[in-house]
């Protein structure tokens, strides 16, 4: 006589079908990289969609009115003698601050990376103006670069280069205001181009750098090779 069927009830919990889920490559990922497109796309990706919308209408700030404009936006920009005065300022700011930033980290990245005693000490004061605070940063230079206060008058002054009583005003004047600015930006970027100059010259193998000095001795030009093969090369 056969014996009756019998029916087994599987129960499965359901945390160890999610995790069984999450197990998956497929399902892993995306749920990993859901925040960072979540963050992404409502504070970059929103905004720029914002402002191309904004750029071919004639929205102002306190008005409720909203139209579609097309170019007109940018023509009047165009035409706004402001507009091109600041332009031209930022092509210059730019332009001379990252020249000034290319020559001496440059310079210093070799410094750097060369063996001499107290290179850490020198590397750490290198160092400072990037780790300082942008805020406080600001307000050393507006001390710096006022015209009564100023230390660089106080030495200027001293050294005779200019008369004590007539202080330069750094900050009231077109061309040393500018410079000033230059000086500014230039001191706050120069540390960290400075750091990544040097950590790609001392990344350099000590038997590649000798090897290419004795073959490039005699040609004036051991230096640049020996050091920097990406020079060599473009």
């Amino acid at each position: 006589m056969s014996e009756p069927a019998v029916h087994r009830t599987v129960i499965i919990d359901e945390s160890f079908r999610v995790h069984h889920l999450l197990d998956r490559e497929s399902v892993l990922g995306p749920v990993m990289l859901s925040p960072l497109l979540i963050y992404l796309v409502a504070l970059i990706g929103l905004p720029l969609v914002f402002v191309f919308i904004y750029a071919f209408s004639d929205a102002t700030t306190g008005s409720d009115s909203f139209g579609f404009v097309g170019l007109q936006t940018f023509q009047t920009t165009l035409e706004d003698p402001v507009f091109r005065i600041a332009l031209r300022n930022t092509v210059v700011f730019t332009v001379l601050a990252q020249l000034v930033v290319i020559v001496l980290a440059t310079v210093l990245g070799f410094v750097l990376s060369a063996d001499f005693r107290g290179k850490w000490f020198v590397r750490f004061l290198i160092l400072l103006p990037w780790t300082t605070p942008v805020a406080l940063s600001a307000l050393a230079w507006l001390w710096m670069l006022d015209s009564l206060f100023s230390p660089f008058n106080w030495i200027l002054g001293n050294l005779h280069v200019v008369d004590q009583g007539t202080p330069v005003a750094w900050l009231g004047q077109d061309s040393l205001a500018v410079g000033s600015v230059i000086a500014l930006q230039a001191w706050r970027t120069l540390p960290l181009a400075a750091v990544i100059l040097m950590a790609g010259l001392t990344s350099i193998p000590p038997e590649l750098t000798s090897r290419l000095r004795s073959t490039a001795r005699g040609s004036g030009a051991a230096s640049s090779t020996s050091r920097c093969p990406c020079w060599r090369r473009s």
